[in-house]
């Protein structure tokens, strides 16, 4: 069972970098305004539609998240079997159903309400903050899920609640920053750093400059301390180094990011390193070799 909490973190990611490949290529309006139908079809383009490509793309995502709402359900299932009543193990899981759950009312919210292709409303801001963190806390939770059915030294309770939500903020601000990039892309760095400090700058590229800021302040930070913590003795000091680097590292290709104008593929990657960091700070909150927690409530 932990390989198979551990290959749904997997699916997730995938899940989750197709749903910015729908955003990033505007193919969130490819099913129309029908959710969970696709222009009002099961299968689009079996009618009078002609299907387009961006209809796949969306299509795509919609398949996809739906058979990772079936594995969420089976795995969650099996789990109630498996553990008693008061298991830590059944809480996590009824999280990522949660989490599941919110994540495709998130999506449909997006859709049926027009949030899609070249919105750049308020409302549009508020939904995609919502659902990046969303996404953040659904991924999270299999991680967890994971850790606490394959790790002797899993803590119920985190070393640091700060950073976690520390990281949660930086995502969050990635996500203005990814829209903003989205939906008014520049030819130079010059020329998007002169669109954000104008006077009349749309309210994206006003929030945009605050994830590079937050991510080299917040996460810089971070990792400074977790590497420098690493020089103490403990059992937990390669821990600490291994999580500090990677923050590190996830900082650097941010910022390759914004001096190459955020090509697509930097996009992506730069999602699926924010993730794979995520999952290695639960890891170091959660997993102690000091002081070995079981799950049990």
């Amino acid at each position: 069972m932990k390989n198979a909490a551990k290959l749904l973190f997997l699916y997730t990611l995938l899940v989750i970098l197709w749903g910015a490949w729908v955003r990033i290529s505007h193919s969130g309006d490819g099913c129309g305004d029908s959710w969970p139908l696709c222009q009002g079809q099961f299968v689009p383009g079996t009618g009078e539609v002609i299907a387009q490509g961006k209809t796949w793309v969306e299509y795509t995502h919609r398949l996809m998240s739906g058979f990772y709402g079936i594995l969420v359900f089976a795995l969650w299932f099996l789990i109630l079997r498996r553990f008693p009543k008061g298991h830590g193990a059944r809480k996590i899981a009824h999280a990522v159903l949660f989490f599941t759950i919110t994540e495709a009312l998130l999506g449909a919210k997006l859709v049926i309400f027009g949030l899609v292709s070249q919105n750049e409303s308020w409302f549009r801001t508020t939904a995609m903050s919502l659902h990046q963190l969303n996404s953040m806390l659904l991924s999270g939770t299999t991680v967890l899920l994971a850790l606490a059915l394959s790790s002797p030294h899993f803590r119920w309770r985190p070393r640091s609640s700060f950073v976690t939500v520390l990281f949660l903020a930086i995502a969050v601000t990635g996500a203005w920053a990814a829209l903003a990039s989205t939906l008014f892309p520049s030819e130079t760095l010059w020329e998007g750093i002169m669109k954000d400090f104008a006077p009349d700058s749309h309210h994206l590229l006003r929030l945009r400059v605050l994830h590079p800021l937050v991510a080299l302040l917040g996460g810089g930070g971070l990792s400074v301390a977790l590497w420098m913590k690493g020089f103490e003795d403990g059992p937990d000091k390669s821990l600490h180094q291994q999580t500090a680097m990677m923050v590190f590292g996830a900082i650097i290709f941010g910022v390759l990011t914004l001096f190459f104008l955020s090509p697509i593929w930097m996009k992506i990657a730069h999602l699926a390193i924010a993730h794979l960091v995520w999952a290695g700070l639960l890891r170091w909150a959660f997993s102690s070799g000091e002081s070995p927690r079981t799950l049990k409530a």
